[in-house]
């Protein structure tokens, strides 16, 4: 006998569910992954690499060691996923509509990461030269810097900066000074003149303007 619309109905939901709840383990361990870096980079600012154990961050994520121990095996595995999870977040790219206060911005907001309890903690990153960390810090670069390309590249739509010059060196020679007063000599990020700088580099790179027709 051919199944009536009822059981094929039934049928078909009886095939679904399983599709349905192989989705809610995956959503569940993206929580549970955010919920550990979390907890991770919070220990780190409280206590320093040195104090930073999986056995606190396992009870501030509510999760047990053994997980933690799977993926990432050793803390400092650990403490680098969570200073790259904080970092993806800590400085959105600007869109001010010109491309030297987009420049104000980002630098400002450098600045301000530089110089906070966060920006500290990130910074240990600088200094370890783990091959596996050294990895990660570079890969979190060419993220970084493929995403402040997107500023260039509305402002060469703007007329604003060349369009074939490349402004990848043009912005680490303005955030290289911010390094260096943190990480080296210890001076004032706010006496530094960074609004100078934009405009000094920016008149390098000025696209230069066309002269009307019959123009003079």
């Amino acid at each position: 006998m051919t199944p009536g619309p009822e059981r094929r109905r039934g049928g078909g939901s009886a095939r679904r569910a399983p599709a349905a709840a192989r989705k809610r383990p995956g959503g569940r361990s993206a929580r549970v992954l955010s919920a550990v870096l979390q907890a991770a980079f919070g220990v780190l600012m409280k206590k320093g690499i040195d104090a930073f154990t999986i056995a606190e961050v396992a009870s501030r994520a509510g999760v047990h060691q053994t997980s933690i121990y799977r993926r990432w095996g050793t803390k400092h595995a650990l403490a680098r996923d969570a200073c790259l999870h904080q970092a993806e977040g800590a400085l959105p790219i600007p869109d001010t509509g010109s491309l030297r206060s987009d420049l104000v911005a980002l630098l400002n907001r450098f600045a301000a990461m530089l110089e906070s309890p966060e920006g500290r903690v990130l910074l240990t990153l600088s200094f370890s030269q783990h091959p596996h960390v050294v990895a990660a810090r570079r890969a979190h670069w060419r993220r970084r810097f493929g995403l402040i390309r997107t500023i260039f590249d509305r402002a060469v739509s703007r007329g604003e900066f060349p369009r074939h010059a490349d402004p990848i060196p043009f912005v680490q020679t303005l955030i290289a000074p911010l390094y260096l007063r943190v990480l080296i000599t210890g001076e004032s990020l706010e006496e530094w003149p960074s609004h100078e700088m934009i405009d000094r580099f920016l008149a390098v790179y000025a696209v230069p303007r066309k002269t009307p027709r019959g123009g003079q």
